[in-house]
């Protein structure tokens, strides 16, 4: 009976409707919760990303449509021209080569204090000197010699390994020595590129 009265109400002209006190007519309509407008804008942007992604694989799949890149058996391919700036493979190399001389003089050091313990971390630091030098590509003017000098640095490690491993100094000294040459070795071969 409530509802009846209420809607009777507001349907008769009474001078205390919003209407007659000077409010626009849009204020009487009832106005959607403004989160089922943003619930609507979410829903939407979803679905148009779920049809792009949809739709660009077969799109890139019409033949076609995209240019083809492919090579034909009867074109002889271009002869490789080394246009690579190697000022970026020098300059690592002779930081690691620095820092493996750094490391090689931390070890003449811990054998003048006759430091056991830190014989064994300096090791570990020259492995992975030799392991940082592994992983510069030399170019293929010194590609050779460079490979050759890494090789002989590993020797010269694993000799210094060794001396440690048997508690010998005079070893040690030896193959630091030995490292000290291939270290140089290794910074005239890094010099030779142009």
């Amino acid at each position: 009976m409530m509802l009846m009265v209420i809607h009777a109400g507001t349907m008769t002209e009474n001078l205390a409707t919003p209407h007659r006190d000077g409010l626009a007519t849009s204020i009487l309509a009832p106005r959607p919760p403004a989160r089922v407008r943003v619930w609507v804008l979410v829903v939407s942007i979803v679905l148009s990303f779920a049809a792009g992604w949809v739709v660009a694989p077969r799109v890139s799949a019409v033949p076609g449509l995209l240019p083809a890149t492919t090579q034909t058996p009867s074109e002889t391919p271009e002869p490789e021209v080394d246009d690579q700036d190697d000022s970026g493979f020098v300059r690592v190399a002779t930081r690691d080569l620095d820092d493996l001389g750094d490391d090689l003089d931390d070890m003449e050091i811990t054998l003048d204090e006759d430091g056991f313990w830190r014989l064994l971390t300096n090791s570990v630091e020259l492995n992975f000197n030799v392991s940082q030098l592994l992983g510069h590509e030399a170019p293929a003017s010194i590609e050779d010699d460079w490979s050759a000098g890494i090789d002989q640095l590993e020797d010269d490690i694993d000799a210094i390994e060794e001396g440690i491993t048997s508690s010998s100094t005079t070893k040690v000294r030896d193959g630091l020595a030995d490292a000290r040459d291939t270290l140089e070795g290794l910074r005239g071969v890094v010099s030779r590129v142009d």
